[in-house]
């Protein structure tokens, strides 16, 4: 009886976490639904690169310039993170992607139809052909690209291959050469860890050695002490945004357990040609704007090198702004702040175009 007992109290109390969940994921759809007939909403699976990849398409005005976010990782999807970008629906219109091996793309192909294909190659051609799909779709000639950290990789070589698709490259959590990157995170969180003289860190850190890690095991052993000795707001960025994953209202259960399984699967799957990167190789002459907005603060893409990078890039206009107080995943941290930095930088290379 007892037995019976506990399994009837464990079910009533699933029942009511998932009817809280159903009732907060309404609440926020609500604050997220069109208010007119100008509102953009679409969330779509779309042929690309051989398989079935989402999009997510929203904006307030489909008269706005549009801008195609590249997320990191890889494998770090943020179409759950809708609701963190509502506030740029009024000047943009914002369209997210799940990469090849990502989120909701990697729950419908579960990895198997992407594993032989997740290289920067490949995966670049499937951006070029998620901007000719939106270019299209939303019957615009060019469209801004924003990259966060791998996603930078990804970015680059796209403006690089179609420089006449888009209007302006940003580019955030910087990445430039992941050799020398890795040496000087590591090299700087190494030296926070002593002034705070915290022995059992300092142990740790000499214990995974210095760059190159071993493996993936590795690297990911030393974030987890970045994000200790980082920013407050980089520090709780993970418990910060669980709950806007967990009440997503574009988010099913499956789609959470897809997305922690993604992140998995495309780092172990892009690791090795990740450790290599360099964006130099690509060159140092752009034919578009070309933006970097990096938080002075960054740990894992540190903004010194992607300073030294940004000046000795040759591009029609550019600029590089250094965001105060900011770390590596900025945008989220201090939306506010990127987003009237995105206003003011990018935003009037788009009237033109309009």
């Amino acid at each position: 009886m007892a037995s019976i007992a506990l399994g009837a109290t464990i079910l009533a109390f699933v029942i009511i976490i998932l009817v809280y969940r159903a009732s907060r994921q309404y609440d926020i759809a609500k604050s997220l639904a069109p208010t007119n007939s100008k509102n953009l909403r679409a969330a779509l699976f779309v042929r690309i690169g051989g398989i079935d990849q989402a999009i997510q398409v929203r904006g307030e005005d489909g008269a706005n310039p549009v801008i195609l976010i590249l997320h990191g990782g890889p494998g770090i999807s943020m179409m759950a993170l809708t609701p963190a970008f509502k506030s740029w629906e009024k000047y943009f219109t914002v369209v997210q992607w799940d990469q090849r091996g990502a989120g909701k793309t990697y729950g419908r192909n579960g990895g198997a139809a992407e594993a032989p294909e997740m290289t920067i190659a490949q995966m670049t051609a499937d951006g070029l052909e998620v901007a000719a799909f939106i270019r299209a779709y939303l019957h615009k000639d060019k469209i801004i690209v924003l990259g966060h950290s791998w996603g930078t990789i990804l970015a680059l070589r796209m403006v690089n291959l179609r420089p006449t698709w888009f209007t302006a490259y940003v580019g955030t959590g910087q990445l430039v050469d992941k050799t020398t990157n890795e040496d000087v995170a590591y090299k700087q969180l190494l030296t926070k860890v002593r002034d705070a003289g915290d022995v059992n860190g300092e142990r740790a850190l000499q214990a995974i050695g210095s760059p190159p890690y071993r493996n993936l095991d590795d690297l990911i052993a030393e974030r987890k002490w970045v994000t200790t000795y980082d920013t407050t707001a980089e520090r709780n960025l993970e418990s910060s945004l669980t709950p806007t994953v967990l009440f997503a209202p574009n988010y099913s259960l499956r789609d959470i357990l897809d997305f922690l399984h993604g992140i998995a699967f495309s780092q172990a799957a892009t690791y090795a040609e990740n450790n290599i990167y360099d964006a130099r190789t690509l060159g140092l002459r752009f034919e578009i704007p070309f933006f970097i907005f990096q938080g002075d603060e960054d740990h894992q893409t540190p903004a010194i090198l992607a300073e030294q990078y940004f000046a000795t890039i040759d591009a029609p206009l550019k600029k590089f702004e250094l965001l105060k107080g900011g770390g590596h995943s900025v945008m989220l941290t201090m939306p506010d702040l990127f987003l009237n930095t995105l206003l003011k930088d990018v935003l009037p290379l788009t009237v033109a175009e309009r």
